[in-house]
C-alpha cells in the first residue's frame, strides 16, 4: 500500500519594491530646502526681523486669497496693533503699504459679490457720513485756504468712509463678527503683554522693533529719590502706537469688549481667556499713566451699572481686583490719578496752583471754544483749528502757547473745525449707532442673550471712547471709525439674527 505524502509547501520570497519618491513630494522637498536656504541667505545679509516679517506678510497674503474671511481677521488684528505703521517707521517699509493695507478688505468683498452673489450693504450711518463729507468740503472751501484741509479730508475718505464701507460689507455673519472681536482682543493682549514685559524688566531703552515705544517726557511719582533729593520721575509707555494717551485710549475701548465675551461665550475656556485678556489690556492702558484713561474706565464701569449689565456685587469685586493689580504692578499710577484734583483748582480759580500741562490743555480748549463762537456755522475749516489756537489762547492769559496747537477735546475741536452744522452730523453718526445698538440689545435680550451681550459690549466700548475724547482731540481716526464700523456690522447681522432665530453664536 503506497503512502501518499503531502507535497511540500512552496516558499514564496517577498520582494521589496524599489523605493520611489513621488514627484509632488520630491518637488515639495526641494522647495522647502530651497526656501530654507533663501531665508538663511537673507538673514545673513539683511535684518532677521525684516526677513521674518516679509515671510509672515507673504504667508498672510496667500491666506487672504485661499480663505477670504481670514483676510478680514488679519486686517483687523494688524490694523489695531498698528503693525503696518511700525513697519514703515522702524523697518523701512514703503509708506503707501501702510495707508492702503486695509483696502485688502476688497478681497473678501469681491468674494461675497462675485461668488456668493450677495448685494452691497448700505446703511443710514453711511449716508450720514457722506453728508458729513459734504460739510467738510463746504467748510474747507469757505475757509479761503482749502489746501490746509486736504489732509483731514483725505484721511476721512480713506480711514473713515472707505474703512466703514469695507468692514460693513465684509463682516456679514455673527460668527465672523465674533471672531473679529477676538482679533481686536488678541491685538490688545499682544500690545499689553509687551508693555507689561517692558515694565517688569525695566527695558525702557529697548523698543523691541517699534512695538514698545516710550514717551520722552517723565511724570512725577510723588516719591523723593534720596540720592538726588529730587522727584523720582518715571517714563510713560506708548506701545506700538508711539502716542501715550492714544495708546491708552484704544486699550480702554477693548475692556468692555473683553468683559462681555465672558458673558457671551458658551465655552468656559473662552470665558476664562476673555477674563484673562483684561489683565494685559488694563496693564497696557495704565502704564501710559494717562489720567484721562483712568477716569474713562471709571465712567465706563458706572455706565455698565446704569445699563444693568453689571451688578453692584460684581462692581465691588472688579474694583477690588483692579485696585490690587494697580498696587502690585503699577503703584505709581495711584499718585498720577490723584493729580486729577488739579482740575478742581482750575475750575475754582486756582489756576496758578495747577501744573503746566493742565494749564496748557485748558488754554487750548478755551481757545477752541472761542474760535467756534467766532465761526459758529461751518467753523474755520476741517483741520485748521490748530492754525488759530495760539492766537486765541494767548488772549486768555492762562498760559503762553507757541506754534500750532490742537485742542485737547474732540467735541470742542470739532465745533471749531466744522461749526455747529458739522458737529451735529458728526455726533448724530455716533449717537444713532448707539441708539441702534440699544435697540438690538433690548430686542435680543430674551431670545439671544449672547448677541445682546455683544451689542452691549459695543455700546460700552463707544461710551469708553467718547469719555476719553473729552481729554483728546480726534486723531488716529481709523480706530474711531473701525469701532463704529464693527458696531454697524453688528447692528446689520443682529437684525437678521432677530428675524431668523436659532442661528450661530456670536
Amino acid at each position: 500500500m503506497s503512502t501518499l505524502s503531502t507535497p511540500p509547501e512552496r516558499i514564496t520570497i517577498a520582494r521589496t519594491p524599489p523605493f520611489r519618491v513621488p514627484g509632488t513630494a520630491l518637488l515639495l522637498l526641494f522647495g522647502v530646502v530651497g526656501f530654507a536656504a533663501l531665508v538663511g541667505y537673507l538673514a545673513t545679509e539683511y535684518n532677521i526681523l525684516l526677513v521674518l516679517g516679509g515671510i509672515l506678510a507673504l504667508a498672510g497674503l496667500v491666506l487672504m486669497f485661499v480663505e477670504p474671511d481670514a483676510t478680514t481677521l488679519i486686517i483687523l488684528f494688524v490694523t489695531y496693533a498698528n503693525l503696518t505703521v511700525v513697519a514703515v517707521r522702524f523697518h523701512a517699509v514703503p509708506e503707501f503699504l501702510s495707508v492702503l493695507f486695509f483696502f485688502f478688505l476688497g478681497i473678501p468683498l469681491l468674494n461675497y459679490m462675485l461668488f456668493r452673489r450677495q448685494r452691497i450693504i448700505l446703511n443710514r450711518v453711511l449716508f450720514m457720513m457722506l453728508a458729513y463729507l459734504g460739510v467738510l468740503l463746504a467748510s474747507a472751501v469757505l475757509s479761503g485756504q482749502a489746501e490746509e484741509s486736504d489732509g483731514r479730508i483725505v484721511a476721512y475718505l480713506t480711514e473713515g468712509v472707505a474703512l466703514y464701507f469695507l468692514i460693513l460689507n465684509t463682516v456679514r455673519t455673527p460668527e465672523l463678527l465674533r471672531r473679529g472681536i477676538w482679533a481686536l482682543i488678541l491685538a490688545g493682549c499682544f500690545m499689553g503683554s509687551i508693555s507689561l514685559y517692558q515694565e517688569l524688566t525695566h527695558s525702557y531703552d529697548n523698543s523691541l522693533g517699534g512695538l514698545a515705544q516710550v514717551g520722552e517726557s517723565e511724570i512725577s511719582t510723588g516719591v523723593i529719590d534720596p540720592t538726588t533729593d529730587a522727584d523720582a520721575g518715571r517714563l510713560r509707555l506708548a506701545g506700538p502706537i508711539g502716542s501715550k494717551n492714544r495708546y491708552a485710549q484704544i486699550m480702554v475701548v477693548l475692556l468692555p469688549l473683553a468683559l462681555f465675551r465672558v458673558r457671551a461665550e458658551r465655552s468656559w475656556s473662552l470665558r476664562v481667556l476673555a477674563a484673562a485678556a483684561c489683565i494685559p489690556i488694563l496693564g497696557g492702558a495704565l502704564l501710559t499713566f494717562s489720567r484721562g484713561a483712568g477716569l474713562s474706565i471709571i465712567i465706563t464701569v458706572l455706565a455698565m451699572v446704569y445699563l444693568r449689565t453689571l451688578k453692584v456685587r460684581h462692581l465691588l469685586a472688579i474694583s477690588l481686583a483692579g485696585a490690587v493689580f494697580v498696587l502690585l504692578v503699577i503703584p505709581d499710577y495711584v499718585y498720577r490719578i490723584s493729580t486729577v484734583a488739579e482740575l478742581g483748582e482750575l475750575v475754582t480759580g486756582g489756576a496758578n496752583q495747577t501744573s503746566g500741562s493742565v494749564q496748557g490743555r485748558a488754554t487750548e480748549n478755551l481757545a477752541s471754544l472761542n474760535i467756534f463762537l467766532d465761526h459758529p456755522i461751518l467753523g474755520v475749516g476741517p483741520g485748521q483749528t490748530n492754525l488759530y489756537t495760539a492766537e486765541y489762547g494767548n488772549e486768555i492769559g492762562l498760559r503762553l502757547l507757541q506754534g500750532t496747537r490742537r485742542g485737547h477735546n474732540m467735541y470742542l475741536e470739532e465745533l471749531a473745525d466744522t461749526g455747529l452744522l458739522g458737529f451735529v452730523i458728526f455726533m448724530g453718526i455716533v449717537l444713532f449707532t448707539m441708539y441702534e445698538l440699544a435697540q438690538v440689545r433690548r430686542r435680543l435680550a430674551a431670545s439671544r442673550p449672547d448677541l445682546a451681550y455683544t451689542a452691549a459690549g459695543f455700546l460700552l466700548a463707544i461710551i469708553a471712547y467718547l469719555a476719553t475724547a473729552t481729554f483728546l482731540h480726534l486723531s488716529y481716526i481709523r480706530y474711531y471709525w473701525l469701532l463704529l464700523a464693527l458696531a454697524g456690522a453688528a447692528i446689520q447681522v443682529y437684525h437678521a439674527a432677530a428675524a431668523a432665530p436659532g442661528q450661530e453664536q456670536a
